[in-house]
């Protein structure tokens, strides 16, 4: 009886982050109270508070859970790609924006990490969510330093700018799509608005 009150349990809890996740995708967080998820839960209020004590519990536990998309797409490409780094780096982007644009949840999400969330107090940042799950610098500059081994792109290439360059550009093409899915084919296009890229990459001082 104990654990299938703990399996409950875990099951509401999780329904309720999800709830939250659709949401505070569509309202916005500041806007969305716990009452409001509770009630579209079909929840009491009472419920919600037993299982977060604030909003940004909450929040914060919603990050918690996600796996980490990169490192997930990463080790798909990997075994499948024998020593080009650049061919990997490439991929990796591809199947990136393809899961991004196919994955309601990831649309969700990201829709609340660039429009619908003022970061204020104790919750995570944006800079500490993008990094852990979508885009992270350190990992990146692995790679760049890698291509610049191997010759794949100049010698001369400033890894701390490019890896810059490289975020600002998939960040507005993310939240262009997000605003007007209508405008980009991103799961078609992927190919093209990652190969522009390369192509800036590859191209020699």
């Amino acid at each position: 009886m104990a654990r299938k009150t703990k399996i409950e349990a875990l099951k509401t809890r999780q329904h309720l982050i999800d709830v939250a996740i659709t949401l505070f995708a569509k309202n916005g967080v500041s806007v969305t109270t716990l009452a409001d998820i509770a009630d579209a839960a079909g929840m009491t209020r009472g419920a919600i508070y037993w299982h977060f004590d604030s909003k940004v519990s909450l929040f914060n536990e919603i990050w918690n859970i996600q796996p980490c998309v990169s490192q997930e797409i990463r080790r798909k490409i990997k075994a499948q790609i024998q020593d080009d780094d650049l061919i990997l780096l490439r991929e990796l982007m591809i199947e990136t924006l393809r899961f991004i644009s196919t994955d309601r949840r990831q649309h969700d999400l990201l829709q609340i990490l660039y429009h619908s969330c003022e970061f204020t107090g104790e919750m995570y940042t944006e800079r500490e969510i993008r990094e852990r799950f979508w885009f992270n610098r350190e990992r990146m500059k692995k790679l760049l330093r890698s291509c610049i081994s191997k010759g794949q792109i100049p010698v001369n290439t400033n890894i701390e700018l490019t890896v810059t360059i490289i975020h600002g550009y998939f960040s507005g093409i993310i939240k262009n799509w997000l605003m007007q899915p209508e405008n980009l084919n991103l799961y078609e296009q992927a190919p093209d608005v990652v190969d522009n890229l390369i192509l800036m990459l590859t191209k020699s001082a």
